[in-house]
């Protein structure tokens, strides 16, 4: 029966029995033991163990979960416990860990309720993978479960596990259950109060976001962007520039995230100085091939009227997304440049580049200055 493992690598010539020539036992299992690297080399691995009653509590585990995240081999890794005894905690959280991460998260959900039958205790780690999955799943009815977990076995305290917890409550929309845990943490961090103010932005909930900002013991740059950017989306450009502008007092430089929120707010406000200014940072602090910056100064040059800089920065592209395109040729139907910006809709087509909804509104803007309408039409898909 040694087929079984005839398509894993063996070990060479001088791991052999001087009698046989041949692959002793004990050399061939250390090597198998060390060298399997896909499910099919599991099992083969597995069979030779029985073969040769070697116990299973020889596999390493860490190995066994890597390769059983590579495919869907819940029902494998199952078997595998069910024939180890005792199975420690470790063994779990490495199975665990490959299965979150996995291209089948619910597995590791699957597994944790296996733990239960085993009568393993979870530790921290235990609950962060599983929590991982959840997320990943948006699965707010087993993250309840797990809430309770860490509440019964202890964890309240660590912070982590309550920031998941949290993320994944927010995440899920979960508005009631998110704020009642958050009200009651005893210890927050950053994180923490980011995930709220996350969840009462997306809401449209500015002022209460605000609430949260102004109670921040300590503001990390994403903390500042994050209300910015929330400012930009709710419609409120001038408290977006005059936050950002208490940013810079605070000494806290802004990133890429922060640059396309404060230039959105210039182009709402035609605020082209701070516009200037904040072009010049990005191209000193190395932002300048960052499309979303480009695509955004685009518009606010354009909206400010000054089109020659919206063409400078269109032209310095290297990488020239279809938001790229569209800006520009809504830019010059703005404008007035019909017949530049048909020009500029035929190169974007000849490079291959899909028009969207955003383009063809700009064209029509364009070619209903210079009678063009029906052109637009025949042009737009179905």
């Amino acid at each position: 029966m040694l087929s079984t493992v005839t398509s894993l690598h063996l070990p060479p010539l001088n791991h052999t029995d001087s009698h046989t020539h041949r692959p002793n036992s004990q050399n061939l299992t250390t090597h198998l033991l060390h060298n399997f690297s896909s499910p099919i080399e599991l099992k083969q691995l597995h069979a030779h163990l029985i073969k040769t009653n070697t116990p299973l509590t020889s596999l390493p585990l860490t190995r066994i979960a890597f390769v059983c995240s590579l495919n869907p081999s819940f029902c494998y890794a199952q078997k595998i416990f069910k024939h180890l005894e005792n199975p420690e905690i470790l063994a779990w959280n490495s199975c665990l860990k490959a299965f979150a991460e996995g291209n089948d998260p619910i597995d590791a959900v699957m597994l944790f309720y296996q733990l239960q039958s085993f009568h393993v205790l979870p530790d921290s780690f235990t609950l962060s993978f599983v929590l991982k999955a959840c997320t990943r799943l948006l699965d707010v009815s087993n993250g309840r479960v797990l809430h309770g977990y860490v509440e019964k076995l202890g964890f309240q305290s660590n912070l982590f596990l309550i920031n998941m917890i949290l993320n994944l409550y927010a995440l899920c929309g979960e508005v009631r259950d998110a704020r009642l845990l958050f009200d009651k943490m005893s210890q927050r961090d950053n994180v923490t109060w980011n995930i709220m103010m996350t969840q009462l932005v997306k809401r449209g909930d500015i002022k209460e976001a605000y609430d949260l900002f102004s109670r921040m013991p300590e503001r990390s740059v994403r903390s500042w962007t994050l209300m910015i950017s929330g400012f930009v989306q709710c419609g409120k450009p001038k408290e977006a520039i005059s936050l950002f502008l208490e940013m810079e007092e605070a000494g806290v430089r802004p990133n890429e995230v922060t640059v396309v929120a404060v230039l959105a707010a210039c182009a709402d406000l035609g605020d082209l100085g701070l516009g200037r200014r904040i072009h010049e940072y990005s191209n000193q602090s190395g932002f300048s091939r960052n499309v979303r910056i480009s695509n955004t100064l685009i518009e606010m040059y354009v909206k400010c009227g000054f089109l020659e800089d919206a063409c400078t920065v269109f032209d310095g592209l290297k990488e020239r997304t279809v938001v790229s395109w569209s800006a520009m040729i809504a830019g010059l139907a703005m404008h007035g440049q019909a017949e530049e910006a048909l020009r500029l809709f035929s190169r974007m087509i000849q490079i291959g580049m899909d028009p969207n909804d955003v383009t063809f509104v700009g064209l029509l803007h364009a070619c209903s200055h210079i009678g063009f309408v029906d052109q637009v039409v025949n042009s737009s898909p179905a």
